[in-house]
């Protein structure tokens, strides 16, 4: 046999393992595909067709850098192979390498300039570099050469939108849809933009039809439970979580979703587990740091909230909302000017952060600052005229400071706002009774209930308006209500007192005022009415002694000096 024998059996037996890998990879058996194209290379080392397909079957296998070497091989021995280009372009931007794909690809269109997957690839490249506007017009050229790539037209809704030009993004996504009616992604992608656009019922449809045609897509699963989120559905929204850690246990976004959800339910420690597992696959995840923190802020442990909130913004110096929700936990510890501080710093980052105002006003507030809460308040209404909290707080703020009417009027736009805003009734209806308006207080604190019949407050407080009314056996039945509700509630305990002393029933006057002393110590007023409780039934001594107590806490306290005189006096004559 001759050498040009040789040389054509070689030849052919190369073609017959370039064939055999071919066919393996069509069938997905990357690995042995590979075997037939390590075959092929090594019989025929100068076959840049084989180097180009075994680069084509490593990035399959998610072999990058491997598939970049075999694609490096493939233009050394053949650099007018567009293809090889437009791979190893498409290789390097999966690494990241972005600039150095753009290269890649300009040189597949140097050499074929109707290549519309190139352009395709290097707008995708420009857009992670954050070339919005070039990378479209890629796509545009890409879409003109061939107008039936689905990929484009979706690669190019994803621009569109971040741009939020969303009504466009959904016709490019509608299009690539129409080409290939089985393209998840896509359906996800329109999905997302309809969620931005608050339309979260027509989201869950397109990320059903996401789940349909790709059963595997966690993403989808993750956005769909997102969606249902927002419309308040939150058992639903977890057993989508679920599925899509299922699917991708190292998901740390649905693990985050999952613990708002739970959240949401008033499920802290559970959301707080959850938040935990995304931070143990993301220590970088800020966002969990600061929603965990917030978990922790509703049950009360102010200090570890402060630490999550803390690495939020060590992680991102610029997250607004870590540094209000970290103020918040602050001024519940009673550390108003460090609160003041993270609302300043919140607002310095977003001055259109009316939350953070609103919070800076309550902080203020709690200083005495009352006329700089106003005007925090009036910032967070002027950012957000629905604020309705805004309006609640700033009537309170009012009343303290006198403005009575004002303060109504105030109550009065948070309850237009939202009719079911308790607090704001209840407030209203504080406000009216500060006035003599004691009837139409009472309404106010019906309707407070009525929304919320766990509301020990309202109930104290229409108790109070009963009392003033002279409607003691009321009354009292609506401080054992608040009593029931919240055992601790000092006040109610000692306005019950009041009610029985004014009933003569000065026995259980004298039980309730033990109760009030029992819960708060200080309660100077407490003191002395038992006194005046005891005084009523001949203990001048007992009253005495209550009378002292009342002027130890408060030494200004006119009353109980003269009712101390009064005793002392009873006990001299008797």
């Amino acid at each position: 046999m001759n050498h040009s024998d040789r040389t054509a059996i070689n030849t052919e037996l190369a073609e017959a393992h370039y064939n055999h890998g071919v066919e393996k990879g069509a069938l997905g058996n990357y690995r042995g595909a590979i075997a037939n194209f390590d075959q092929a290379i090594a019989i025929n080392p100068k076959d840049a067709k084989a180097y180009y397909c075994r680069g084509n079957t490593k990035y399959r296998l998610v072999d990058y850098r491997g598939a970049i070497a075999d694609y490096d091989q493939a233009i050394a021995i053949n650099s007018e192979l567009a293809e090889a280009y437009n791979n190893r372009g498409t290789a390097k931007g999966t690494l990241g390498n972005y600039r150095s794909a753009i290269e890649d690809f300009d040189t597949a269109i140097a050499i074929n300039p109707e290549f519309a997957e190139a352009y395709n690839g290097r707008g995708f490249a420009k857009h992670k570099l954050g070339n919005h506007q070039d990378a479209i017009a890629d796509y545009d050229q890409a879409i003109a050469i061939n107008p039936e790539l689905a990929e484009v037209y979706n690669n190019r809704g994803l621009v569109k939108g971040e741009l939020g030009d969303h009504q466009d993004a959904i016709a490019d996504y509608d299009q690539a849809i129409a080409i290939n009616p089985e393209f998840a992604t896509a359906y996800n992608n329109r999905g997302l933009v309809k969620g931005e656009l608050g339309n979260h019922r027509d989201a869950i449809a397109d990320y059903d039809q996401a789940i349909a045609s790709n059963p595997e897509f966690a993403e989808a699963y993750n956005n769909r439970g997102f969606a249902k989120d927002n419309l308040g559905n939150y058992q639903d929204a977890i057993a989508d979580y679920d599925q899509a850690i299922a699917i991708n246990p190292e998901f740390a976004e649905a693990y985050n979703n999952r613990g708002v959800a739970k959240d949401n339910l008033g499920r802290y420690r559970g959301a707080i587990a959850d938040y935990d597992q995304a931070i143990a696959i993301n220590p970088k995840d800020a966002k969990a740091y600061n929603n965990r923190g917030g978990a922790k802020d509703k049950l009360g442990n102010y200090q570890d909230a402060i630490a999550d909130y803390d690495q939020a913004i060590a992680i991102n110096p610029e997250y607004a909302e870590a540094y209000n929700n970290r103020g918040v936990a602050k001024d519940n510890l009673g550390r108003h000017l460090g609160a003041i501080t993270d609302y300043d710093q919140a607002i310095a980052i977003n001055p259109e952060y009316a939350e953070a105002c609103n919070n800076r006003g309550v902080a203020k507030d709690n200083l005495g600052r009352h006329r700089g809460a106003i005007t925090d308040y009036d910032q967070a209404i002027a950012i957000n005229p629905e604020y309705a909290a805004a309006y609640n707080n700033r009537g309170a703020t009012k009343g303290k400071l006198g403005n009575h009417r004002g303060a109504i009027a105030d109550f009065d736009q948070a309850i237009a706002i939202n009719p079911k805003y308790s607090t704001a009734y209840n407030n209203r209806g504080a406000t009216k009774g500060t006035l003599d308006n004691h009837q139409d207080a009472i309404t106010d604190y019906d309707q407070a209930i009525a929304i919320n019949p766990e509301y020990a407050e309202a109930y104290h407080n229409r108790g109070v308006a009963k009392g003033k009314l002279g409607n003691y056996q009321d009354a009292i039945a609506d401080y054992d209500k608040a009593i029931a509700i919240n055992p601790e509630y000092a006040e109610a305990y000692h306005n019950r007192g009041v009610a029985k002393g004014s009933l003569d029933n000065y026995r259980g006057a004298i039980a309730d005022y033990d109760q009030a002393i029992e819960v708060n110590p200080e309660y100077a007023e407490a003191y002395h009415n038992r006194g005046v409780a005891k005084g009523s039934l001949g203990n001048y001594r007992g009253a005495i002694v209550d009378f002292d107590q009342a002027i130890a806490i408060n030494p200004e306290y006119a009353e109980a000096y003269r009712n101390r005189e009064v005793a002392k006096n009873k006990l001299i004559s008797w």
